[in-house]
């Protein structure tokens, strides 16, 4: 029987968490009847289990001699984590076994039941052998054995309905035990990906993609894995990899080359993540692209590797992780899934399988899953469910979306999202809009932003960010239009691409009316043309891909409604230091540009001394000047309700830090870094929102007030390096602090060059004072 097929006992919740974290002193434990195959098979078995180091408790090596039996057995059961019953004729003549049985199946863990010359349905039914020896043990049992005897049938039926290992089914013994061995080292050996449950079509992908692998030949092998966006090529990867990868001594799956791979830097984490996960030393350092080349062809090349790259979208991405097949060790498989059938060619791939539209009948299984919950159409459904599944045409992701904006719908529902559809093979994208079109209005704005802006950002900051995202990312989350992974949103290429496709749709060749710019080459066009208009709500440029740009007061002054501004460098600021920033953004003295919708503004590097004269900031949310030449935000007093961070982080000009009861609501302060910094407003003391707050750094600060003690919820307080010499003296900052909020969780002052022994205070939640721990 197929190992793949081998169903397996999972613990209940309650008893899952505990042994999940426990300690097992046996890997393997076998359980058998001696008489029957202690000499024969249960040897054999035993003996390869040990000779691929699994540690195995087999009771006639385990026990101690003149132990209590059954206390040692107990305590062998407890702590072993598979089990694999040998189901021979005369298994259930033993009390022994069946008690020993009874025991396994209340842990309910992992169960691997071998039928070993016994049917399995005899074993379920007690009947054949299994009969008999019942007989026997009612003929002399009285009323505490019989119920003895009742669960002995319990856990017989359950262990019997596990589709295990049947020996009849095998021609040989010795190919048994192979198989065995295999799901025993998948098991306890492979870091599985997580999976959907009930996956469609993937046992066909997975057969023929086995004999390209060839996993049985000691030679390197690159296999291809194409096809189009959506159509599943990810998820077969993973699949693949969950399937083989406890066959290799060291495995690794890199996911999302193509949009990490877009700077040098994630170029550089892209060679990071495949050397600590294949040689698992934690933090290499690599300087350079080309020192990363060096160390996987050194490192690497005497390792079996399993390497699954997955989006892979040129060929240079290739050349930085596995330009080679002389860099991997013998029996390596590096698997490449991209949409270019061509770079799988350039790169001389052993074998490509292109991954296909499903059929109908898989088509339909999949839609429903989503639709109804269900392999089948609910009742009056069956001609759309049809119509639906003809129109997403094979495509997976299509099949998902489509299938999960439709759960819960009515009959005339439905009948108006089919009026939609145009023609049955329609393209994808227009697919991903049905959807889309099923969103209200807030919900729909949200999702635009997502994806022209917020794609990989934690939910928490676009939450802050974008007006009715907390209600509205649920909602898409439910749709499968975006995830969260550890809290970090993302989507499908294709999703991403039909959002991004909308807003250009009206105006496909006049970027200046679009409601959102994220392209460097239409920002540049805009503003160079002056074409901007009240449209655009958004802007966010990547300086790093621009060689030049102009800001003026006349290019932005169109843009009534600008919520959302950010200008960053996705290669790091500090790469373009030296002036050449101020050469790459020319931004006039006196430019000014709208600020009254303004929830958002990120300006990387402002070369100003201050914020723009008409700058209102009445709906900022988040203000963000890092690496900025700023000297001081703004001469007159501002109306910042709404404002909840404030980042000036190595702003080395900024001398004055603004605070007023016209910021009620801020809640993150960062200012590490700011040297010329000497003082902060006495009024931050009285911001009773302040969570965090970072001055680390700042060595000139001479003066923080005893008001810093009614930050009644700050948990994060960072003072790393506040000097600004080794004279303590000069230290003025902690002299001012006498106690600080006793719901404090953390003060990071290891660098104060104080008179007392300083030392990470994480007591704070205590109510002591900042001098008395530090005397």
């Amino acid at each position: 029987m197929d190992s793949a097929n081998t169903q397996i006992i999972l613990c209940s919740p309650s008893s899952s968490s505990s042994r999940s974290t426990q300690q097992f002193s046996y890997e393997v434990f076998l359980s058998f009847r001696g008489e029957d195959t202690r000499y024969g098979f249960t040897d054999h078995l035993y003996q390869a289990l040990i000779s691929h180091g699994i540690h195995t408790f087999k009771d006639d090596d385990e026990l101690e001699r003149g132990g209590v039996i059954a206390s040692d057995l107990q305590k062998a059961i407890e702590e072993s984590k598979i089990f694999v019953i040998i189901l021979s004729p005369n298994y259930a003549n033993s009390r022994w076994c069946l008690d020993e049985l009874v025991k396994i199946s209340q842990l309910q863990w992992l169960i691997l039941p071998i039928f070993y010359h016994v049917d399995p349905s005899d074993v379920r039914k007690q009947t054949g052998s299994y009969e008999q020896a019942f007989v026997d043990h009612e003929n002399e049992a009285d009323e505490e054995k019989r119920e003895k005897i009742q669960k002995w049938r319990s856990a017989l039926t359950k262990v019997g309905n596990l589709a295990g290992y049947d020996l009849q089914k095998y021609r040989h013994e010795t190919t048994l035990i192979k198989d065995i061995i295999n799901i025993i080292l998948k098991k306890l050996n492979s870091k599985l990906l997580d999976m959907e449950e009930n996956m469609v079509g993937m046992d066909s992908h997975l057969e023929e993609l086995r004999s390209l692998i060839k996993i049985e030949s000691n030679d390197v092998r690159m296999i291809g894995i194409y096809g189009l966006g959506g159509i599943g090529k990810t998820t077969l990867s993973k699949v693949v990899y969950n399937d083989i990868s406890h066959l290799f001594e060291s495995t690794i799956f890199i996911a999302d080359v193509r949009e990490r791979s877009q700077c040098y830097e994630g170029q550089l984490k892209l060679q990071k993540e495949l050397l600590n996960g294949v040689i698992k030393e934690k933090n290499m350092e690599i300087n350079s692209i080309e020192e990363g080349v060096s160390v996987i062809k050194q490192r690497l090349c005497s390792k079996k590797v399993l390497l699954i790259l997955d989006d892979v979208s040129e060929s240079k991405q290739l050349e930085l992780l596995a330009k080679k097949l002389s860099w991997f060790g013998p029996g390596s498989r590096i698997i490449i899934t991209t949409r270019d059938q061509r770079l799988l060619k350039k790169h001389e791939v052993h074998a490509s399988y292109e991954v296909k539209v499903l059929d109908y009948y898989k088509s339909i299984r999949i839609f429903c899953q989503y639709a109804f919950k269900q392999n089948s159409p609910e009742e009056d459904y069956d001609d759309l469910s049809n119509d639906m599944v003809n129109y997403a045409n094979g495509l997976p992701l299509a099949l998902k979306v489509l299938g999960s904006s439709l759960y819960g719908r009515s009959v005339p529902q439905w009948k108006s999202a089919l009026q939609k559809l145009k023609r049955p093979n329609i393209e994808v994208q227009n697919v991903l809009k049905i959807s889309f079109e099923a969103l209200d209005e807030i919900e729909q704005q949200v999702l635009l932003d997502i994806t022209c802006f917020f794609r990989g950002y934690d939910k928490n900051d676009v939450t802050r960010l974008i007006e009715h995202a907390e209600i509205s990312i649920p909602v898409l989350c439910e749709k499968n239009l975006i995830t969260l992974y550890c809290n970090y949103i993302e989507m499908h290429d294709l999703i991403q691409e039909m959002g991004r496709e909308i807003v250009r749709h009206k105006h496909p060749k006049e970027p200046g009316k679009w409601s959102r710019l994220w392209d460097h080459e239409d920002i540049s066009l805009v503003l160079r043309k002056n074409t901007g208009t009240e449209a655009i709500e958004g802007i966010f440029l990547d300086m790093s891909r621009v060689r030049e740009m102009e800001f003026t007061t006349e290019a932005f002054s169109k843009m009534k409604g600008l919520r959302l501004f950010k200008v960053y460098w996705s290669s790091g600021f500090t790469n373009h230091m030296g002036g050449e920033c101020t050469k790459k953004l020319l931004v006039p003295e006196g430019f000014e540009f709208p600020s009254y919708d303004l929830r958002y503004l990120h300006w990387e590097g402002y070369p100003l001394k201050s914020l723009p004269s008409n700058f209102d900031g009445e709906n900022l949310v988040e203000l963000n000047l890092k690496n900025s030449s700023i000297k001081y935000l703004w001469q007159r007093e501002k109306h910042l309700e709404k404002l909840q961070v404030l980042k000036l982080s190595a702003s080395h000009q900024l001398t004055y830090m603004p605070c007023s009861s016209n910021m009620p609501n801020l809640e993150k302060v960062n200012i590490e870094s700011c040297g010329s910094l000497k003082k902060v407003d006495s009024w931050i003391g009285f911001l009773n929102n302040i969570t965090s707050l970072d001055l680390s750094l700042c060595q000139k600060i001479e003066k923080l007030l005893r008001t810093i003690q009614g930050l009644v919820a700050l948990q994060n307080l960072d003072l790393q390096g506040c000097k600004n010499s080794r004279d303590t003296s000069h230290c003025k900052l902690l002299e001012e602090i006498s106690e600080l909020p006793s719901i404090l969780q953390d003060i990071d002052a290891h660098d104060l060059t104080a008179p007392w022994k300083l030392c990470l205070v994480h007591q704070f939640h205590y109510g002591r004072s900042l001098l008395e721990l530090l005397k």
